[in-house]
């Protein structure tokens, strides 16, 4: 049903944005000249609350595996959620083979393959229920959807308990509850770990966010707070919905024309969407393809003793053990 849906949905949003950006495309040399004038000590602000955000999500894969008995050093799981992001973004059909790539990973590790299936299903879990709390606040709080956006969610609420009440879900509900109960009880875990669990998920997209706000505020951006979060709520929602590998083309053009709805000059919103997606898509991308190839024990070793021996001819504390005479 969700992909038979996918390409009309594509295609209303790409009406949409022609129907917003016709009028307001910017020169080449207007976007450049916004670059050029941007605040690099900003950018690089944006690009470390990048390497936060992948930071707390490693930690948040560290703490689910550690609940299903699964011990990881911070260095390791920092590289494979680098290295899964990397296949997740760039390859066709990425997310379908970064499941089975974390899944080879993880059982190198010694996770088994219930505790793995658990990992993988409460992580897009705790991830899209709080990037669906994100997107709430951002349509609420815009004066433009709010009504909608309240009538939308309260009609969801009475179909939802309409259906429960009719009966149509209670023959199922015994099977969804009980792969629920499986699940939390692979992993374990009190209801506090679970909030932390809630919390580092949530952690991770409000640092996104803060990166997609120093990007705006180093080209001195005309956009309040809840601009950039709708821009965000924008990018993100078009490039889950995209074929393409990490959403590209149709993840920009969605920030785009949420930011030059918003008011925003077209070439403002043009560098905003190439300096963002230069720090969270193409820098992540680089460092999780060289996390890739640095998590093959080969190459792993090969390079920590290339390193090794490089800091030790370096070091003014070597000497010859057998000097010439």
């Amino acid at each position: 049903m969700i992909r038979r849906l996918k390409w009309p949905a594509m295609a209303g949003l790409a009406v949409l944005a022609y129907l917003t950006l016709r009028d307001a495309l910017p020169s080449p040399s207007e976007v450049w000249e916004v670059i050029a004038a941007a605040d690099a000590n900003w950018l690089l602000v944006a690009a470390v609350f990048q390497l936060l955000a992948m930071a707390v999500f490693a930690r948040f894969f560290r703490r689910l595996l550690a609940l299903g008995g699964v011990r990881v050093s911070r260095p390791r799981i920092l590289a494979v959620t680098f290295a899964r992001n990397a296949v997740a973004g760039s390859l066709p059909a990425g997310p379908v083979v970064s499941v089975a790539y974390t899944t080879q990973v993880f059982t190198k590790l010694g996770a088994g393959k219930r505790l793995i299936a658990a990992v993988l299903v409460l992580a897009a879990a705790y991830s899209g229920g709080t990037f669906g709390v994100l997107a709430l606040v951002a349509l609420v709080f815009s004066p433009e959807t709010r009504v909608v956006t309240l009538i939308a969610v309260g009609g969801v609420v009475v179909l939802g308990v309409l259906v429960f009440k009719a009966g149509h879900l209670l023959d199922r509900l015994p099977k969804v509850a009980g792969q629920l109960r499986a699940t939390f009880s692979t992993v374990g875990g009190t209801r506090r770990d679970h909030l932390r669990l809630a919390h580092l998920a949530l952690l991770n997209w409000v640092l996104d966010v803060v990166s997609l706000g120093a990007v705006c505020v180093a080209i001195e951006a005309t956009a309040n707070p809840h601009t950039v979060l709708l821009g965000f709520v924008a990018a993100k929602t078009a490039a889950a919905l995209a074929v393409v590998p990490g959403g590209l083309g149709v993840a920009e053009v969605g920030m785009a024309a949420t930011y030059i709805a918003a008011g925003m000059s077209g070439g403002q919103a043009a560098a905003v969407v190439l300096l963002y997606r230069l720090v969270s898509y193409w820098m992540n991308l680089v460092l999780g393809w060289i996390a890739w190839i640095l998590l093959h024990d080969p190459v792993r070793k090969a390079t920590i003793g290339g390193l090794a021996r490089l800091g030790s001819s370096l070091s003014p504390y070597v000497y010859d053990r057998h000097p010439t005479p």
